[in-house]
């Protein structure tokens, strides 16, 4: 289940004096608030939505939207609002998923890098990945590399998702067909798209 809606938070009160209240006729200070509004998930604020004040009068504690304000007090209000910094806070969401998002793509990148050298470089237990002749998924482990061929044996097992082929990357599992190919036909297979990704 996913959590998310919005809230509301005190960010700044500021007290301004000499204002007559619309309410109780008196010339007098009032509180002016400002409350910021954000968008959250699983309780982390994602972005800030708005900023909205109210007033109350000290001597009556009539309280008042900034439409219900006098002309005196909305200006008030709006230097007061004006002043008031949404905190970085409201956006630590936003920062989380972007950083999130980069560290992908860096692995990702990385891993692209990575793959060339494997598969120029084979290693005893690399794991190829690559699709079966039933549309499923399936891989295969490297078990010798020698100066011109790579010797590899088969899983036993598939699976009909390329991202959960690692629920079938088990030791026990790699009693199969066992063969060779030449260090040729090893990266011709990737190039050909019959390998579709190796690990190590």
């Amino acid at each position: 289940m996913i959590f998310y809606g919005t809230k509301g938070t005190h960010l700044h009160s500021e007290k301004v004096s000499g204002i007559k209240c619309a309410h109780c006729d008196q010339q007098t200070s009032h509180n002016i608030s400002i409350f910021g509004k954000y968008f959250y998930l699983y309780w982390i604020p994602v972005f800030p939505i708005n900023k909205k004040g109210f007033s109350e009068c000290n001597h009556c504690k009539a309280t008042f939207e900034k439409k219900e304000m006098s002309e005196q007090l909305k200006m008030a209000h709006d230097n007061v609002h004006r002043n008031t910094k949404t905190p970085i806070t409201h956006w630590i969401g936003s920062f989380i998923i972007a950083g999130l998002i980069a560290f992908i793509f860096y692995v990702s990148n990385q891993h692209q890098k990575d793959v060339v050298t494997y598969i120029n470089q084979p290693m005893i237990n690399d794991i190829i990945e690559y699709k079966s002749s039933g549309n499923g998924y399936s891989t295969l482990k490297i078990t010798a590399v020698t100066n011109d061929s790579v010797y590899v044996v088969a899983n036993s097992m598939e699976i009909s998702r390329k991202s959960k082929i690692y629920k079938i990357d088990k030791a026990s599992n790699y009693n199969a067909e066992k063969f060779s190919l030449s260090l040729s036909e090893y990266k011709e297979a990737f190039e050909t798209d019959r390998f579709l990704d190796v690990n190590r």
